[in-house]
């Protein structure tokens, strides 16, 4: 094969003709017509040469879509190493694409689409094409073209080459005579497609077929990729047939900075030696965030003589001559920023020493691909970091756990994305008209006006005449049902502080608008502060009427516990119309209320719906929002949510603040029962395995170490001590409610909590952050405030049919734990062994810091997870030291306020079980025995990643056998019914009691 390269300009294309250099292009292409490509698929079984399964997959799917009437653009999903480029081969020659123009993100890439479009790769060599179809002729750019006559003689091609930098130094002139000879468009690596450079080229194949290939179909900054995924072949898939190697996680742990690269290098060395006299051809890679880190770095590997290191980043010279000879095996260990990225194609990299974390999960994913390519004679792929490291992104944060197994991790993190990608192009598919917005990665602020359509005109189209000579329309779109209709504009005001002419600001606004024809309902959005939505409502819905007054607080109907944040109020008295009132003010307000001299101007509040935190406000002018911004899809979502809020009519809206939460301040303590306290929500929302609690000279884990609260005496006082549990030691920090309504918290010790690397006196910290304390009335205090429930709303009686009797004999029910000894005459044992064939694993998770006694976890189908709780408590014992079941009340506080507290972690079921694993490896270290009573802690990773992608279900239990089912007392079920009558408003879970006959 003779391949002849020819200079046209100042080297701005080189030419590569085929084996047959007196073939032209035309020639070419009609051969590839009067050709058929051989669809072979490889078998194992029989050891039959061909594409693999992706490759079949995505030809057919592509060649499929181009034959279709959808020209937008298509998105084929392949992860690195699946074999990529033989497919945009194939589809090529398959397709007969008459002359295709091939973008790529890198001169590297480029150069490798190059070598493998004139041979045609693997297509001759696996018998798919026969002799008589030419292999192309190939063009490459690699500089900008401003000469109409370079461009004639560049079209003498069948395939062109390109970077997209290298095409945005074309003239006008010449890109659009490129563009448009070209009759398909192909963009590899095409997460970068929202880019700037690489949508200009996009746009101009507007009405031609357009295919992306990509590993990672979503980008960092939440623009999305347009184009329908129409193949997606799994990264799971990819691993279990062999063309992902899998990936070994080799951790170190060094807190101390200036040791951690040395430690990294010595692990990676280590590894990389014992694969080479294994016989593996492998090769390493350091990665360095900076040049200055890599040339720091590349001190530590430069010892190494015999691997011979070599230092590669943007500025060295003659980098052509030092990736020959990393190709060529000279170097065994690479230093490297930014380098040797997409497209470099070499299998033998296998070694990873992470010096730097990547910023993103996404760019961590196309890294790790670089490392399980498929070939002969390598090995799985080793990743060596230091999981000490505490800048490592949130996002990351999984796959630099100790134990993390990072080829699930990876397969499930993809997969997500993937779904949530195909679940808005879903929503997406409704807009045929092209913009810009559904590419932008829209997040609105959730709020909404609505009107009611009647018998007014929908006229959508209308919106144009919206824009005046202060706009201008920047984009718009209209779904093809034309019920969904948003727009931005740019509009030019002038500056408030001249009145020069010349001078304007200049904002961007987007409006939105949804009719929901099943309700007909029209719901009006604005980003802009004034909003102009009544303009825009005349021009498209003429005739509709809004949504005001007393029925727009209906959409604060079905949020339990809800906690008014501020009210507003019209009041008919001389000199004050309006009046906002937060706190305990909103209280004294009501009887104004009920009495009409004060009419609801706008509320805000936050309460549990279906178990989810959320918030809501609502305007007597007709406006509705939530304290939140999310995707266009969900927004009409919520949309409709709140409109059949407002449709019922049986929501009576005099009800809402009676039957929101009540606040007040205290001056004592109530002559209430405190079931249990746990921490401010600003530290439970930290990572907990990074705090620490030092008093006296020991240090604490804060995931060991929990609040409770001291006896009561069942009498109203100025305070209560909190007993802080750490491990085996106690610290007593007294609460104090002083006259004018504050709470302050001290304590005898010293105590100091440590986070984001800094000291806090632990009480100061709780004056300013106070913890939550849960009361037997299902009220809480946070501070010197009381927030609490209208007594007449809720009965707190709970149900004695609903519990549940156990046989105890053989238990001594006045011994709670297992201990470490596994106490087989205890309740914890007891109940161990009562539940454990029912779910796959049975953690005892008893001590300070527990999240619950047992935590029981069962696995259905992968995509569905239990997760049960059980908090056991013993029995007091009698006057004869003989614990007796009965009606004692006492016997229910601790165990109902441990119930309540612990619901806080079905919030995160992924950190629920996180934070077993930790107290696991912390139990073993110890020498103690494990904690695992059924399963294993291979069990627990696994279920780790399920929690995190699956559907968890939850249940929480109390197990008392002090509580007699025939004896039980009135008292008793208060108790009980006010633990569940919070569970279920805050989590939707329905308590389960289990007693003694």
């Amino acid at each position: 094969m003779n391949v002849i390269e020819n200079n046209i300009g100042l080297n701005t294309l080189c030419w590569l003709p085929t084996n047959d250099a007196s073939m032209d292009h035309e020639e070419i292409y009609k051969s590839w017509c009067k050709t058929n490509f051989l669809f072979i698929e490889e078998s194992f079984v029989s050891e039959k040469k061909g594409l693999r399964p992706p490759q079949i997959g995505g030809i057919y799917a592509a060649l499929g879509y181009e034959k279709s009437d959808d020209l937008s653009a298509a998105t084929v999903v392949m992860p690195t190493g699946t074999g990529k480029t033989e497919t945009i081969l194939s589809i090529v020659i398959a397709g007969r694409f008459q002359r295709t123009l091939i973008i790529v993100p890198s001169d590297s890439l480029r150069e490798q689409t190059k070598d493998k479009f004139i041979k045609l790769g693997l297509l001759r060599e696996l018998g798919l094409i026969p002799h008589q179809c030419s292999n192309p002729v190939v063009a490459v750019i690699k500089q900008g073209v401003s000469k109409e006559t370079n461009i004639d003689a560049l079209l003498k091609s069948n395939i062109i080459i390109a970077t997209p930098s290298a095409l945005s130094q074309f003239s006008e002139e010449c890109l659009d005579k490129l563009t448009s000879a070209c009759s398909h468009l192909i963009a590899d690596e095409a997460h970068h497609i929202t880019a700037p450079t690489w949508a200009k080229i996009k746009s101009s194949f507007e009405q031609k077929p357009i295919f992306q290939f990509t590993a990672t179909p979503f980008r960092n900054d939440g623009s999305r990729i347009e184009g329908r995924i129409i193949f997606n072949y799994p990264l799971k898939k990819a691993q279990d047939d062999g063309y992902f190697k899998k990936i070994q996680f080799h951790p170190i742990t060094e807190f101390v900075d200036d040791l951690a690269d040395t430690a990294i290098a010595e692990k990676a060395i280590e590894l990389l030696r014992a694969d080479l006299e294994a016989g593996l051809d492998h090769i390493m890679m350091a990665r360095a965030r900076t040049i200055t880190r890599a040339k720091k770095i590349f001190k530590i590997y430069s010892q190494e003589k015999d691997l011979n290191p070599i230092l590669m980043h943007s500025k060295i010279s003659n980098t052509k001559a030092s990736l020959k000879a990393i190709k060529n095996r000279e170097h065994k260990i690479i230093v490297c920023v930014d380098m040797l990225g997409e497209g470099f194609d070499l299998p033998q990299l296998k070694v990873a020493a992470l010096h730097d974390h990547h910023k993103s999960i996404n760019i961590m994913l196309q890294f790790t691909g670089r490392f399980t390519r498929t070939t002969s004679n390598v090995g799985e792929a080793k990743f060596v970091a230091n999981i000490a490291d505490p800048k490592v992104n949130d996002s990351l944060e999984e796959l630099y756990n100790e134990d993390s197994n990072w080829n699930d991790i990876i397969s499930n993190i993809s997969s997500s994305k993937i779904k949530h990608e195909k679940s808005y192009q879903r929503f997406k598919e409704q807009f045929t008209t092209k913009s810009r917005l559904l590419e932008l990665g829209l997040t609105p602020n959730i709020s909404t006006t609505i009107y009611r359509m009647g018998m007014a005109d929908w006229k959508p189209d209308k919106f144009e005449s919206f824009i005046n000579k202060q706009s201008q329309l920047v984009d718009f779109l209209l779904n093809d049902e034309k019920t969904i209709l948003a727009f931005s504009i740019k509009s030019f005001t002038p500056v408030a502080w001249t009145n020069s002419k010349e001078l304007f600001d200049e904002s961007w606004d987007l409006y939105i608008a949804y009719y929901d024809r099943t309700t007909n309902l029209l719901y009006l959005h604005s980003s802009a502060k004034d909003g102009f939505v009544k303009k825009l409502a005349e021009l498209i819905a003429k005739g509709a009427s809004q949504i005001h007054g007393e029925n727009v607080f209906r959409s604060l109907s079905g949020l339990k516990r809800l906690k008014l944040q501020n009210i507003g109020l019209n009041k008919s008295k001389k000199g004050l119309r309006y009046s906002m009132h937060t706190g305990t003010e909103i209280n004294d307000q009501i009887p104004d209320i009920e009495a009409s001299r004060a009419t609801k101007s706008n509320i805000f509040g936050k309460g549990y719906e279906n178990g989810e935190l959320t918030s809501i406000g609502c305007s007597y002018k007709g406006k509705i929002w939530a304290m939140d911004s999310n995707s266009l899809d969900a927004w009409v979502k919520w949309c409709q949510r709140v409109g059949n809020k407002i449709l019922d009519n049986s929501i009576d809206t005099n009800e809402v603040l009676k039957t929101a939460m009540q606040v007040e301040t205290l001056k004592e303590y109530p002559d209430i029962v405190p079931l249990s306290v746990d921490w401010p929500i600003t530290l439970l929302r930290k990572n907990n395995e990074t705090i620490k609690i030092h008093c006296n000279g020991q240090e604490y884990s804060f995931i060991e170490c929990e609040l409770s609260v001291s006896e009561h005496d069942n009498k109203s006082s100025s305070s209560i001590d909190i007993i802080l549990q750490a491990k085996d030691d106690k610290y007593i920090i007294t609460a104090t409610i002083t006259q004018s309504g504050e709470a302050t918290f001290s304590s005898n010790e010293t105590l100091v909590i440590q986070f984001s690397q800094k000291d806090h006196n632990l009480t100061e910290l709780l004056n300013e952050h106070p913890p939550t304390i849960f009361m037997a009335d299902t009220s809480t205090i946070e501070g010197g405030l009381r927030y609490f429930l209208p007594e007449d709303d809720y009965a707190y009686r709970y149900n004695p049919d609903n519990t549940e009797a156990w046989d105890w004999i053989g238990v001594d029910i006045s011994v709670e734990s297992q201990r470490s000894e596994k106490l087989q005459h205890s309740i914890q044992y007891h109940t161990i062994n009562k539940i454990k064939d029912g779910y796959d694993l049975v953690f005892d998770d008893d001590g300070s810091g527990e999240v619950a006694d047992i935590v029981a976890i069962k696995n259905i189908n992968d995509d569905t997870l239990v997760i049960d709780l059980f908090h056991c408590k013993y029995c007091l014992k009698g006057k004869n030291g003989i614990p007796t079941p009965g009606a004692r009340v006492d016997d229910v506080y601790q165990v109902a306020g441990q119930a309540t507290k612990s619901i806080k972690w079905f919030s995160k079921p992924e950190a629920l079980i996180e934070r077993l694993i930790t107290r696991e490896k912390t139990r073993l270290k110890n020498g103690a025995t494990s904690r695992i009573d059924k399963g294993t802690f291979d069990d627990l990773k696994k279920f780790r990643k399920i929690a995190r992608y699956s559907k968890v279900k939850k249940g929480v239990a109390i197990v008392q056998p002090a509580i007699s089912q025939a004896k039980i007392s009135n008292e008793q079920l208060q108790i009980l019914g006010a633990a569940e009558t919070y569970i279920d408003d805050v989590s939707g879970v329905k308590l389960k009691v289990i007693i003694s006959e």
